[in-house]
């Protein structure tokens, strides 16, 4: 992508017919997630970390479901923080090895780094639906909830990895 990037800098593509209706669905997507994440955020501060903290040493009296509630929280966090770097392209990539090779054989790289999370993301989907699945019988010891509301996090995010990978961000990075 970082061949494309520099053969469009400083020129934009219009915004029709299915790619820009792509590019919209990834930035409405991309603002939907973002927003959950953001939330999230002060989510796991107040409820998981601060009420905890607070409860158990300024009043003595610890409040065992937050430990639990700040892991499901973070989970959820993860994986949407995850899938905002996909659609962001600021995933782990070797950009200084990259950067010294000949645009040819970058070219083909930044092929293979949409190819290769794709692939990985494919194979691991079905098996996180399972495993989310097979996580809704038990339940979670200190909040009493289906497990599933961790459990959840995996297919999820992994869908959305995919979704934006497979069918929005190779079109998106034409036009960004």
């Amino acid at each position: 992508m970082q061949i494309v990037e520099e053969m469009t800098a400083g020129t934009t593509l219009p915004e029709t017919g299915a790619a820009g209706t792509l590019r919209k669905i990834e930035r409405l997507l991309g603002s939907l997630v973002g927003i959950a994440a953001a939330a999230l955020v002060v989510a796991e501060i107040v409820g998981g970390l601060f009420a905890g903290v607070s409860s158990r040493y300024l009043l003595q009296k610890p409040i065992i479901w937050t430990d639990e509630l700040a892991g499901i929280l973070f989970l959820w966090l993860a994986m949407l923080g995850a899938v905002l770097a996909l659609q962001r392209a600021e995933h782990m990539r070797m950009t200084a090895v990259i950067g010294m090779l000949k645009p040819k054989a970058r070219a083909f790289l930044d092929v293979l780094a949409i190819a290769a999370p794709l692939a990985f993301l494919v194979l691991v989907l079905h098996p996180a639906y399972e495993f989310a699945a097979d996580e809704l019988a038990v339940t979670t010891p200190a909040l009493d909830i289906s497990n599933l509301w961790r459990a959840s996090a995996l297919p999820i995010g992994l869908g959305l990895m995919t979704l934006l990978r497979s069918c929005v961000s190779p079109l998106s990075a034409t036009g960004s």
